[in-house]
């Protein structure tokens, strides 16, 4: 697959997400930039919008998704839905297929930058995203502590 590119207006947001060990169970939110990007891009489809990629972007290879099956059916499944057209999975169309994935990932990177510049105490993302979930009724409010929810969280 070619390499998946991402706005870099919002790199560092990736990088608190993806890199910054957080203080439940001392690792990133999201382990793998890989991971970080099919949630954004799942968000992005529940937001309903697809954002253009304009100006300068960032790169993930994208053998990382072709090394890592529930990844690449995360692209396939978002550019099915899109499309409406099983053809889109034809190697001739992997530029349209990877835009669709890319444009859904940076409306979810935008998304989750408004979340975490709308809890500026929250220095990991941690609250900003699941608040952010909450608010939009992606997730239902819970009274399950934030530690059980993360320690029960795997990609």
């Amino acid at each position: 697959m070619k390499n998946i590119r991402r706005p870099a207006k919002y790199e560092e947001t990736f990088r608190l997400l993806s890199e910054r060990s957080q203080q439940h169970g001392n690792r990133p939110i999201f382990v793998t930039q890989r991971d970080l990007l099919c949630f954004c891009a799942i968000l992005g489809v529940h937001v309903g919008a697809r954002s253009k990629l304009s100006g300068e972007s960032q790169e993930l290879d994208g053998r990382v998704f072709d090394s890592h099956g529930p990844s690449l059916d995360i692209v396939y499944l978002i550019a099915l839905t899109e499309s409406r057209d099983a053809t889109i999975l034809a190697s001739e169309h992997e530029d349209e297929m990877v835009a669709i994935f890319e444009e859904y990932a940076a409306t979810g990177l935008q998304t989750l930058n408004e979340w975490i510049a709308q809890t500026p105490a929250d220095i990991y993302g941690v609250d900003a995203i699941l608040n952010g979930l909450v608010k939009h009724g992606f997730l239902k409010s819970s009274t399950v502590s934030v530690e059980k929810v993360i320690q029960d969280v795997t990609f």
